[in-house]
């Protein structure tokens, strides 16, 4: 083979595997590429509702949070963390699961009641996430939830067909409790979420669950 052509053919074939290798690191990092599908003013209404109770032996009470049954809440979006590209797992909670990033008032503009509005608007601030990078993120959660362990707390992630399950469960002795979003690809909003509640304290049993849906 003449020698020119062999020396054109190893350019070429450098050219191709530079050219390869350059589209693959960037398809890898665009996969691990986290943004906001949302901005700060964005508004979502969301419909409440409550069940449970909190009993003894003998009495049965309305749970916790039962004011809030079937009413109309607002999320505002107030504050949203700068992201970076790539996060561990604990960092990723600190910097942008536990980072507050809503405010809450009913529909009609009025204030939600001082003892409900840091749980709910905690729970709802947590399920809110960047979007794009669904299969990174869920790397960084592998789910511990089915090992047998009596008292253990594990993140869930769960990369689904139409939308993103990410949650956080915790069961102690006598204390079970759990939130969970079911998070839009598009914008990182949770369409539903939910969380719950289990305790005893003697004598009482306090049982709790609020799932919030998405309503625009």
């Amino acid at each position: 083979m003449d020698h020119r052509l062999k020396l054109l053919i190893v350019v070429v074939l450098t050219f191709v595997i530079t050219l390869s290798g350059g589209f693959l690191t960037e398809y890898v990092r665009q996969s691990m590429t986290f943004t906001w599908g949302i901005e700060v003013g964005d508004e979502f209404v969301y419909e409440v509702s409550v069940t449970g109770n909190t009993s003894t032996s003998t009495q049965v009470r309305p749970p916790f949070l039962e004011p809030m049954n079937n009413t109309r809440i607002i999320v505002e979006i107030v504050s949203l963390p700068n992201l970076t590209l790539y996060y561990y797992g604990n960092q990723f909670v600190e910097d942008i699961v536990e980072y507050p990033k809503t405010s809450l008032r009913f529909e009609n503009g009025s204030d939600v009641p001082t003892e409900f509005y840091y749980t709910i608007n905690s729970q709802v601030s947590r399920c809110i996430l960047p979007s794009g990078a669904w299969g990174y993120l869920d790397s960084l959660f592998p789910n511990q939830i089915n090992q047998a362990i009596p008292d253990q707390e594990s993140f869930i992630a769960v990369n689904r067909r139409n939308s993103f399950f990410f949650g956080y469960w915790l069961n102690e002795t006598s204390l079970e409790s759990e939130w969970h979003g079911q998070i839009d690809f598009s914008n990182g909003i949770p369409n539903v979420f939910s969380f719950s509640l289990w305790r005893q304290g003697q004598p009482w049993l306090y049982t709790y669950n609020v799932t919030m849906t998405l309503v625009t």
